[in-house]
C-alpha cells in the first residue's frame, strides 16, 4: 500500500494532515465502515479522496449539491486524479459519454446525485460497477431527525447492497447522536468506526437579539456593519428579503461590495456574486441558505442571521462559516415574531413538491420540524452559555471556559432575548423562583411525578442505563411541578439541555399529558 504522507504531498500538494484526517483515512484503508462528523471546512473531502487514490478501482460518491460536486470535480482534475460525474446539469450527450466510460471499467471517483439511483439506466448499471469505496456525503439527509431529510437518500441502503456492500464512509458536518444512529442503521453499516471531531468553536462570539418588529433590525444591523469592516455573510429566510436587504445595504455602504445570492438567480448571476464576494476585501453577501456549500474563504469575520433559521443544525453550519482561519469572528442571530410565522409557513408546506411522501411521512416530518424549531427558539432565547448549549445539543456536553458569547459576557439585554411567548416566560419565572426543589409536591404534581418516574424507568431500560442518566429525581420533580406543555417550556427547566429535550422530551411530555 502506498505511503499516505507521500500521497498527501505528491498528489494532493498538501504539507500535512489536518486534525483527525489521518485516523479517519487509516480506518477506511483498514477496511472499516466509517461515520465522520466533521465541521464544515475541516477537510472532510480528503478523508475519502485520498483513500480513493490508494484503493484504485472505482469510488462512488453520492453528493446532493451540484455546485459542490462541480467544484470538487474541477479540483480533482487539476490534481490529475481521474474523476467523472453524473447529474442533471449535464447534456444528454455528456451523460451518455460518462456512462460509456463506466461500462468500459472506469477507475477513479464518480460523483452522482442521490436522484440518480432512481433512474432505470443507472439501476441496471449498479451490479456491474463493484466500487472499492462507497461515499455518502451530507449523510444527515438520511434521517428524519436530520435538518435536511431527503427521501431519495433512503434508496442508498438498497443501492449499497446492489453494489456488493463495499467499504462505506458517511460524512456530515452536523449530526446529533440520534442522527448518527440513523445513518448507521439506514445504511446497514458493519460495526463502523465513529469519528466526531468536535463541535466547539471557541473563536466564535455567539449573540442573539430579539426584536418586536422586523423594521427594528435594520438600525442594529447598520451599527454592526459600521463597526465590522471585514468580510461577512447575512442570511435571510426568503429571496424577497435577500433582494430588498441587499439593495438597502448597497445604498448605505456605497464603498463596500454588497452582492445578493439565492436559488432564484440564474447560474451566471450566482457565479458573478460568488466571485465578487470571494475577491473583494470587506465584501458582504446577502443570501438564502443556497449560499455557502463549498465556499472556502477562511477570513469571514461575521455571519448574521437576519431571520431565524428552522433548526440548530442549520444555524450551526451557516454560522460556522465565520472564522475558519481561527481568528475571532461574530455570529449574530436576529429574530422576531414574524420570523417564527415564516418558519411555521415553511413547515406547513413541507412535501408540497414531493408527491411520493405518504401522509404518515408528511405528518412525521412536520412534527419533527416543529420540534426542531422549538429547540432553535430555545437556543435563541436562552439565558445560559450559548457555546455550551450548542455542544450539549450535538451530544458533546461539557463545561467551557473563556466563552465570548453575549450571555457569558453579560451583554445580552433581557428584553431582547426574552422568551418567545408568554407561556415560555411564565415557565422561566417558575423555574427561577423554585430554587428549592426539595419542596413537597402537591397531590396532582405527585401523581405526575409517579407517571414521569415510570416513563424514565422505561427509557432507562431500553437504553440499559441507570435511571439518573436520563434525568435526576430533582429535575424530574421540577418537571412534575411545572408541568410543561411543550418542548420549549420543557427546555426552560434547569438541568435539561437541548440533547436531552430532543431524546426524551416527547416521552415525558406524553406522560404528563396522559397522566
Amino acid at each position: 500500500m502506498e505511503d499516505i504522507d507521500d500521497l498527501l504531498q505528491r498528489v494532493f500538494r498538501l504539507a500535512q494532515f489536518r486534525p483527525h484526517q489521518r485516523e479517519i483515512i487509516s480506518d477506511v484503508l483498514a477496511g472499516h465502515d466509517v461515520v465522520c462528523v466533521m465541521p464544515t471546512g475541516a477537510g472532510k473531502s480528503l478523508c475519502f479522496q485520498l483513500p480513493a487514490v490508494v484503493l484504485r478501482g472505482l469510488t462512488l460518491v453520492v453528493s446532493p449539491l451540484i455546485a459542490l460536486m462541480a467544484d470538487q470535480v474541477q479540483q480533482l482534475r487539476a490534481l490529475n486524479i481521474p474523476v467523472l460525474f453524473l447529474n442533471s446539469s449535464q447534456s444528454g450527450a455528456d451523460q451518455r459519454a460518462a456512462l460509456a466510460q463506466l461500462h468500459r471499467g472506469f477507475s477513479g471517483l464518480l460523483y452522482v446525485a442521490p436522484e440518480r439511483f432512481s433512474a432505470p439506466s443507472f439501476q441496471r448499471l449498479l451490479p456491474t460497477l463493484q466500487p472499492r469505496l462507497f461515499v455518502v456525503d451530507e449523510a444527515h439527509c438520511l434521517s428524519f431527525w436530520g435538518h435536511d431529510f431527503r427521501p431519495e437518500y433512503l434508496r442508498l441502503a438498497a443501492a449499497r447492497k446492489d453494489l456488493g456492500s463495499p467499504i462505506t464512509i458517511a460524512l456530515t458536518a452536523t449530526a446529533t447522536t440520534h442522527v448518527r444512529k440513523d445513518i448507521v442503521d439506514l445504511l446497514g453499516l458493519r460495526t463502523p468506526k465513529i469519528h466526531v471531531t468536535g463541535f466547539d468553536r471557541p473563536n466564535l462570539a455567539y449573540k442573539a437579539q430579539r426584536f418586536e418588529r422586523d423594521a427594528d433590525k435594520d438600525p442594529s444591523l447598520l451599527r454592526l456593519l459600521s463597526s465590522q469592516g471585514g468580510t461577512g455573510i447575512i442570511y435571510c429566510s426568503t429571496r424577497r428579503t435577500v433582494e430588498q436587504l441587499a439593495a438597502y445595504l448597497e445604498q448605505q455602504f456605497p464603498k463596500r461590495s454588497v452582492v445578493a445570492y439565492h436559488a432564484g438567480m440564474n447560474a451566471a448571476e450566482r457565479k458573478i456574486s460568488q466571485e465578487k464576494f470571494m475577491a473583494d476585501r470587506g465584501s458582504i453577501v446577502v443570501a438564502t441558505n443556497a449560499f455557502g456549500m463549498g465556499i472556502n474563504k477562511p477570513d469571514i469575520r461575521f455571519v448574521v442571521h437576519y431571520n431565524l433559521p428552522g433548526t440548530v443544525e442549520a444555524y450551526y453550519q451557516e454560522a460556522g462559516r465565520a472564522g475558519r482561519d481561527g481568528e475571532a469572528a461574530e455570529c449574530v442571530l436576529y429574530y422576531s415574531g414574524r420570523d417564527i410565522r415564516t418558519q411555521k409557513f415553511f413547515i406547513d408546506n413541507i412535501g408540497e413538491n414531493n408527491p411520493t411522501l405518504s401522509e404518515s411521512e408528511l405528518g412525521r416530518l412536520k412534527s419533527l420540524a416543529n420540534r426542531k424549531l422549538q429547540l432553535m427558539l430555545a437556543y435563541a432565547s436562552t439565558v445560559r452559555c450559548r457555546r455550551s448549549g450548542i455542544l450539549a445539543y450535538f451530544g458533546e456536553p461539557r463545561s467551557v471556559s473563556g466563552c465570548i458569547c453575549d450571555v457569558c459576557r453579560g451583554t445580552n439585554r433581557p428584553l431582547q432575548v426574552a422568551s418567545v411567548d408568554r407561556r415560555a416566560r411564565r415557565t422561566t419565572n417558575q423555574t427561577r423562583t423554585a430554587d428549592n426543589t426539595t419542596q413537597p409536591l402537591d397531590g396532582s404534581a405527585e401523581l405526575r411525578f409517579l407517571a414521569l418516574r415510570k416513563t424514565r424507568a422505561e427509557l432507562a431500560a431500553v437504553r440499559k442505563l441507570p435511571a439518573f442518566c436520563i434525568l435526576h429525581d430533582k429535575v424530574l420533580r421540577e418537571v412534575a411541578r411545572t408541568a410543561p406543555a411543550d418542548i420549549l417550556s420543557f427546555l426552560q427547566i434547569k438541568g435539561i439541555g437541548p440533547a436531552k429535550a430532543e431524546q426524551f422530551g416527547p416521552a415525558f411530555l406524553a406522560a404528563l399529558k396522559n397522566g
